[in-house]
């Protein structure tokens, strides 16, 4: 597979990125479809885990956020949050159509599409906040504070607004510059740089400063453990989600494939960051009073 190229990808693994491109390739192997009344089921399984770790992970968001005493609680409450938003249009976007007679196989093509956009500049933008929280230990601003919460916020969006217009002038050729050629339809260096290189270097960038300030600052090694736990748990979900899902299709008769499996690990990988930053927080206050309990 040269650098650049989606064509094996997406005819592995039903992708969202590969949405991207239309139907200049799809999946050897379908899911089976489910419908009720006006929705279309296409991928069951991830559609189900995908609404569980919603609730988990909201559910995590709230126990950080009344973490008081803990440094960077806004910022992990943050992140957080944005992983549901990603669950969120996943569902929308890769799981479930909606549909009517009044409504054309062209009109959800083009709505797909469109969250196709949404997801890949989602991807990049919750990778760069990140690698902003990894910094939050060192303390070059005050965790919590306005000027951080915006920084991320800020910056992230800006990520967002950037991302959203590239993964949009590849679809849909804007401007001409970006959109593959008719003659290598799958060829796309920048989405592929942004969409999946992007996110490798953000992981390797966060866990070198996670183990920064484990090794210069803390005592304790364990927390270590649960860093390591959250690289493993990535890796798996994205070597099933790019390497077995075809396998898995086809063995289950199309009624699982590897975007289950995926969803199901990153979110325990994101369970692990939690767990880490838990680990190296420290939280002095055990009563919520309802006058302390301020954003």
């Amino acid at each position: 597979m040269r650098y650049g190229d989606f064509a094996s990808i997406c005819e592995r693994s039903a992708v969202p990125v590969c949405r991207l491109f239309g139907n200049a390739v799809l999946p050897s192997c379908y899911l089976n479809v489910y419908s009720a009344k006006s929705a279309l089921f296409v991928n069951l399984p991830d559609f189900v885990i995908s609404i569980i770790a919603f609730f988990f992970i909201a559910y995590l968001a709230f126990r950080a956020h009344r973490k008081i005493d803990a440094v960077g609680r806004r910022e992990m409450t943050l992140l957080l949050s944005f992983f549901c938003i990603m669950l969120a249009f996943n569902i929308a976007g890769a799981d479930l159509i909606h549909g009517s007679s009044l409504v054309n196989k062209a009109s959800i093509a083009s709505v797909r599409l469109w969250l196709g956009v949404v997801n890949t500049a989602l991807v990049v933008s919750f990778f760069w906040a990140l690698i902003l929280f990894g910094a939050v230990g060192f303390q070059i601003m005050a965790d919590g504070s306005l000027k951080s919460m915006l920084t991320i916020i800020g910056t992230s969006l800006i990520i967002l607004i950037s991302m959203g217009y590239i993964a949009a002038d590849t679809a849909l050729g804007i401007s001409d510059g970006l959109k593959p050629k008719p003659s290598d339809p799958l060829y796309s260096p920048g989405v592929f740089t942004i969409y999946l290189v992007f996110p490798l270097v953000a992981i390797v960038i966060f866990g070198l400063l996670q183990m920064t300030i484990v090794i210069k600052f803390l005592s304790a090694r364990l927390p270590m453990v649960w860093l390591l736990c959250a690289f493993i748990c990535f890796a798996a979900g994205q070597a099933i989600m790019f390497g077995a899902s075809k396998k898995m299709c086809e063995s289950t008769n199309r009624r699982i494939d590897g975007a289950f499996f995926a969803t199901l690990l990153d979110t325990a990988a994101m369970s692990c960051v939690y767990g880490f930053w838990s680990a190296i927080t420290v939280d002095d206050s055990n009563v919520y009073e309802e006058e302390e309990y301020k954003f």
